[in-house]
């Protein structure tokens, strides 16, 4: 019997700008109870030594983790026992909630460890685990086998998974994510405020366009609609007949001026937003802009870490379970893009010859020489990838998600994982933690026997 209560279980996850938190494990898994920014303040108390705090001012903030690198031991540390203590609500020594968080391929295995010890020498857990985030990824998904490409703000890790295991010869993190919208907008906009930025970039109003949706700037996925009605047709006959040729003109007129045409924000050549401090900021075609590049970038990435598995019919099924996760994913249009672009670069065609493979087969990638089509592990004849490409659909069965994006799928992976791994009498991840007794007896390392980093 496991030394704790299934129905609670402390699950969090770390990145650069947010820590999400939930805390028990309801049967229907929903969204974080409280998510907060990566982020304490040092302060000097009355003795005159430093600590840390959750609450203070800019110029004394710590952010522990930059890049998905911790950069500061001691404040992640101090961030993650203050949300566990404030969260279960316990300040004893005998806490009862197991604790599983993520963490990232930056992460290096000392942290790890330390973090460990952390948590059963000053917090007195009762039992620890540790999964990497894109695998967290892959249990929200309901899959064994994809690619996993997690869009931060400052870098994207991708990641190969066959069967549950990560690739890690080859998983790669490239320094390219949100913010790379923000400066590219930010050159197209200079008279926005980055804060004016960073909101236009999450407002409804900027979103990518890509063949399917290109209205304003070529041909229109729709026309647009108006709610006026036949408004150059008169009826003169029954105007002549009823005598009242000026009331029913004059009503017309007004019916006219009254309805409004119904335009979408790609057909629009203007659009506005409020921002945070209630100004109205009016945008041009930019807000259509600024990710070009970036999504360019990846999908060539993206091809490379495919192209890197040995066996061509696992290559194939990651190319059929890409999962596109992280803050900058909500942005509308942004994973219709990558779509597209994937399938510009990659996708091979039945019957294709060498000569007409896609352009991205043939032309080099960042950083490497001109390549054959080996290099991006394709093959011609039998066994040619990619012949097919797709986005990983979500489950649809976690009702406490409906109505909710899926940016933070690796967080509702972790519940999952935390539900399989705690719960005695469904769990299905036998020995997937460290209890006290392991801790006492084989220290930290024992994560490493555990079989999931």
């Amino acid at each position: 019997m496991p030394p704790f209560r299934d129905e609670v279980v402390f699950v969090i996850t770390t990145g650069s700008q947010t820590t999400r938190v939930q805390y028990g494990l309801p049967e229907s898994l929903t969204p974080a109870q409280r998510t907060v920014p990566t982020r304490v303040y040092k302060v000097v108390n009355d003795d005159g030594k430093a600590s840390f705090s959750l609450e203070g001012a800019e110029s004394d903030a710590i952010y522990p983790i930059r890049k998905g690198i911790i950069q500061d031991m001691g404040s992640l540390l101090y961030l993650i026992e203050s949300l566990y203590r404030m969260t279960t609500k316990t300040d004893t020594d005998s806490p009862f909630a197991p604790i599983l968080l993520t963490c990232n391929s930056e992460w290096q295995p000392k942290q790890i460890e330390e973090i460990i010890t952390h948590m059963f020498k000053k917090v007195h857990v009762p039992a620890v685990t540790i999964i990497p985030e894109s695998l967290a990824a892959l249990y929200a998904y309901a899959l064994q086998i994809a690619c996993v490409v997690n869009v931060g703000e400052e870098k994207t890790e991708i990641t190969p998974i066959i069967d549950f295991n990560i690739v890690e010869s080859a998983q790669t993190v490239v320094e390219i994510g949100g913010k790379d919208i923000n400066r590219a907008l930010q050159s197209l906009l200079p008279t926005l405020k980055p804060y004016q930025i960073e909101e236009l970039k999450r407002s409804q109003i900027y979103e990518i366009l890509n063949d399917k949706s290109m209205s304003f700037f070529g041909e229109p996925s729709a026309p647009a609609t108006s709610s006026v009605e036949d408004e150059g047709i008169v009826d003169v006959a029954a105007i002549v007949a009823n005598g009242n040729a000026r009331e029913i003109l004059a009503q017309r007129e007004q019916k006219k001026s009254s309805k409004q045409v119904d335009l979408k924000n790609s057909d629009m050549p203007r659009n506005s937003f409020i921002d945070s401090k209630g100004q109205k900021v009016e945008v041009g075609t930019e807000r259509f802009k600024g990710a070009e590049d970036m999504i360019e970038r990846l999908s060539h990435e993206i091809g490379n870490v495919i192209g890197k598995l040995d066996d061509i019919a696992r290559r194939g099924d990651c190319w059929e379970n890409i999962i596109v996760v992280g803050g900058p994913t909500v942005i509308k249009g942004f994973v219709d893009a990558m779509l597209l672009s994937l399938q510009e670069h990659f996708l091979i065609t039945r019957g294709t010859t060498y000569s007409e493979l896609p352009s991205g087969l043939n032309t080099p990638v960042y950083g490497t020489p001109p390549a054959t089509p080996a290099v991006y592990g394709q093959t011609l004849g039998h066994g040619q990838v990619p012949t097919t490409i797709k986005i990983a659909k979500m489950a649809e069965y976690f009702i406490g998600w409906k109505g909710h994006t899926w940016e933070d799928a690796p967080f509702l992976g972790s519940q999952i994982a935390a539900k399989q791994i705690f719960t005695p009498g469904i769990a299905s991840i036998d020995g997937a933690y460290i209890s006290r007794e392991d801790f006492a007896e084989h220290g930290a390392r024992e994560i490493w026997n555990l079989g999931l980093l």
